[in-house]
């Protein structure tokens, strides 16, 4: 194996840049203060408060004449009331429409605050997530909720931050959560806690970070700083449980200190349980060398990396998938003592070695891929970067922004036709209506042809020959495409996306949201050449945004062809990381691992599941979660 060089390379270049131990989130200050720039905790419930939770429904009809004949405020009263007992039963529109007459300048500072909880509820159940959003932040509103009971400002808070968490703005969703916490009951809490740390897991490191450096709130910074921890440190656990247990004697009466979320509880057990002699067997000869000895060069770039940093690091043996039979190797591997494999990264040998192991892998092996199936042996692991995750998670996406009918729009052959079947069961699953589909053949060139066909711009172009035969002129008319289409999910190589990009304009479909998996995107920026898919919103492993990642720095400075393999790279990473953590994946959704190939998790299958980072082409740029949040000011923060 030629790593010698490679090695030295990545030797010298941790010991320059990465020669100090991390160090943990800063501590608050002794003389910070609880301060909320936001509102004061709320007063206590009065009893005789409306609760439609209560009422009959059949009461709304005779509350409805009764307000026609009352006094302003007694009426306001009676259609507010009606209409929280109708969104109660699912009737948004008629809710709506019951409150349609009322002002706010013309309210009770308390009934200004119903109105606009019962407007933005109708607007998140339209998908107008935006708006809702804008009836909740109006400063007559927000003022409102200073003087709110418990129950409102709760349900206030409950409402703004589901509605943060659709728009991707998972800071201010935490925000929320974390104000109303002590509110709530203890039977309540463990599940607001649980939404506290999902929302945190979204954000990235530096703006945690960041975020906690400006707060004032106790709890606030001390969700921050134990995000942090969970996120920093992949590589490195005996630095990670010492940034944890600091953390537990700063925080000794913070509200996760007793029931530690993501897994951090366990930390201890993953360094008694890990494996010190790993196999890595990977192609680095034959078809596949290329992306085999980029796997090895990542693999080797974290233990490197965990090396400098002072923490632990298992005896490595690397072994060629491609020299002798696998079966025949992995016995090779066994009987050298190794405690833990990492490949094959081939299918069929890793279709092989399940055909032998039928029930149970003879030490746990993490495979670099994915093969079909239903029940695998225990103690396999199966870990690759597959597209039809990322078609999945693209559903998931789409149906969170209010969308329910898609379009498909894949190329032909069996690699489109798997995905985009992935991504139908998914949606379908989600309740999504799929309207049409349509493949394209790159080499053909055929995009305008097919994209005109699948929009219906066809028929309508038919329509106006028609009309034109009857009346016997050429009327003034301009083509339309079909209108049940709310997004197009697009599987295209950047090529294909900067062709079909356009023509969907050109072909009237310039408005519909279109998202595509990682495939639109060459992993660098290209302005010049990307101008022609602004606008497409795709995601992507978190490796090819983080620009300042000193690991990713250093293997592009020490290896020439780095561009060209950066996943692979990625991968390498993360299986090194990986190794060390999965037992910790098996505590389901808490037990996530922060890879540079996303936020992994562990399916019933002992798949391993990629959560990717969302991003927008903007001006030929890629930009990584396109919300308010990326540039919120942190002096809001309370």
């Amino acid at each position: 194996m030629k790593t010698r060089t490679f090695i030295l390379i990545l030797i010298a270049t941790f010991l320059a840049s990465c020669g100090s131990t991390p160090t943990p989130p800063p501590k608050p200050s002794a003389s910070t203060t609880e301060k909320y720039t936001v509102r004061p905790r709320p007063t206590p419930v009065p009893n005789n408060e409306f609760n439609p939770a209560t009422v009959d429904i059949n009461v709304v009809e005779q509350w409805l004449n009764d307000a026609k004949d009352m006094e302003p405020e007694e009426s306001a009263e009676l259609l507010l009331r009606s209409a929280e007992v109708l969104l109660r039963e699912g009737e948004l529109a008629r809710a709506d429409d019951v409150v349609g007459e009322l002002i706010p300048p013309e309210l009770s500072s308390e009934q200004a605050l119903r109105l606009a909880i019962i407007r933005a509820r109708v607007q998140r159940g339209h998908a107008e997530f935006a708006q809702a959003l804008a009836q909740l932040s109006d400063p007559l509103i927000e003022s409102a909720v200073l003087e709110a009971p418990v129950r409102r400002q709760m349900q206030y808070s409950q409402l703004r931050a589901s509605l943060y968490e659709i728009e991707g703005d998972y800071l201010a969703a935490a925000r929320e959560r974390i104000f109303i916490d002590p509110m709530l009951s203890p039977g309540q809490q463990p599940t607001n806690r649980e939404a506290i740390w999902a929302s945190l897991m979204q954000i990235p490191t530096d703006m945690l970070v960041k975020h906690i450096n400006s707060a004032s709130n106790k709890d606030y910074i001390g969700w921050l700083e134990l995000a942090s921890i969970a996120k920093d440190n992949q590589n490195n656990i005996e630095a990670q449980v010492q940034q944890r247990d600091a953390w537990l004697r700063n925080w000794p009466r913070h509200p996760a200190h007793d029931s530690l979320p993501g897994g951090l509880d366990k930390l201890n057990d993953l360094i008694v349980e890990r494996a010190d002699q790993v196999a890595l067997i990977l192609p680095v000869t034959g078809r596949l060398a290329a992306y085999g000895k980029a796997i090895r060069d990542g693999f080797f770039a974290a233990y490197y990396e965990t090396l400098n940093q002072g923490g632990s690091v298992p005896q490595i043996n690397q072994y060629d998938s491609n020299a002798i039979d696998i079966n025949t190797l992995y016995q090779k591997v066994l009987n050298s003592g190794n405690k833990l494999v990492i490949g094959p990264l081939q299918k069929e040998n890793l279709s092989a070695l399940v055909a032998s192991h039928p029930s149970a892998m003879n030490v746990p092996t993490l495979a670099l891929n994915r093969i079909d199936g239903n029940k695998f042996p225990n103690g396999l692991y199966q870990f690759g970067l597959n597209p039809e995750d990322e078609a999945e998670q693209i559903a998931e996406i789409a149906m969170s922004k209010g969308y329910t009918r898609a379009l498909i729009l894949t190329p032909e052959g069996s690699w489109g036709q798997k995905v985009a079947a992935a991504f139908a069961q998914r949606w379908q699953t989600l309740n999504g209506k799929i309207v049409a589909s349509q493949t394209f053949d790159a080499s053909k060139n055929n995009y305008s042809e097919k994209i005109k066909s699948i929009l219906q711009i066809d028929k309508s172009q038919q329509r106006l020959q028609r009309l034109q035969q009857i009346i016997g002129l050429r009327p003034n008319y301009e083509p339309y495409r079909r209108s049940d289409i709310d997004f197009i999910f697009l599987l295209a190589r950047p090529n294909e996306g900067r062709a079909i990009k356009p023509l969907l304009a050109y072909h009237y479909a310039g408005d519909i949201p279109v998202y595509a998996t990682s495939h639109i995107y060459r992993g660098s920026n290209s302005p010049s050449k990307d101008q022609d898919i602004n606008g497409i919103r795709f995601i992507d492993i978190p490796w090819i945004f983080d620009d300042k990642s000193q690991i990713r720095k250093d293997i592009n400075a020490g290896i020439p062809s780095s561009a060209a393999y950066q996943r692979m790279y990625a991968l390498g990473v993360d299986s090194f990381r990986l190794h060390l953590r999965l037992n910790q994946l098996r505590n389901g959704a808490s037990g996530q691992v922060f890879g540079e190939t996303g936020t992994l998790t562990l399916n019933d299958l002992g798949q391993i599941e990629r959560e990717l980072a969302l991003a927008e082409i903007q001006e030929g740029r890629a930009v990584v979660n396109p919300t308010r949040s990326a540039n919120q000011n942190p002096s809001n923060d309370f």
